[in-house]
C-alpha cells in the first residue's frame, strides 16, 4: 500500500512538474498562428455583426437596447482573444511578421468596435476592415 502511495505522489509530482515547465516554454509556431487566426476571426466576426446590427437599427429593425448588449458582447470577445495573443511571443521572424500585419487591424477593430457600442450607427468604417481581416483570414486560416 505504502509503495502504491510513493509511486502516485511521484508519478504526480512529475505530472506537475512537466505542467510547470510547459507552461512557461514559449509558443510554438503552430499554437501562434492559431491563436492570431482566432483574434482575427473573432474581430472579423464581430465587425460583420456591428455592422449588420447598426444597419438593422438605422433602419429600424432592431432596437438600441438589443444592438447595445449585442455589440458590448462582441467587444467583450474580441478583447479577449486579443489579449491572449498579445501575451505569447512570436516563436520566430515569420510569426513576428505575421503580428506586425495583424495588431494594427486588431487595434483598430476593438477602437471600432467601442465606437460603435457607443454609436451604433456609426458603422461606416466597418466595412473597409472587414475585408482587410478577410484578406487575413485568407491567407493564414
Amino acid at each position: 500500500m505504502r509503495r502504491a502511495v510513493v509511486i502516485v505522489a511521484v508519478a504526480l509530482l512529475a505530472a506537475l512538474g512537466y505542467g510547470a515547465y510547459a507552461s512557461t516554454q514559449p509558443p510554438d509556431r503552430h499554437e501562434f498562428r492559431t491563436t492570431a487566426v482566432e483574434a482575427a476571426q473573432s474581430a472579423h466576426d464581430a465587425l460583420q455583426t456591428a455592422y449588420l446590427a447598426g444597419v438593422a437599427l438605422r433602419d429600424g429593425r432592431a432596437t438600441a437596447l438589443y444592438v447595445t448588449v449585442l455589440l458590448d458582447g462582441g467587444v467583450r470577445r474580441t478583447a479577449t482573444t486579443v489579449q491572449k495573443l498579445a501575451l505569447l511571443s512570436p516563436p520566430d521572424a515569420d510569426m513576428r511578421e505575421l503580428r506586425d500585419e495583424l495588431d494594427p487591424m486588431l487595434t483598430e477593430a476593438v477602437q471600432r468596435l467601442g465606437d460603435a457600442a457607443a454609436d451604433p450607427t456609426d458603422i461606416d468604417a466597418l466595412p473597409a476592415l472587414t475585408e482587410r481581416l478577410a484578406n487575413f483570414l485568407d491567407r493564414y486560416a
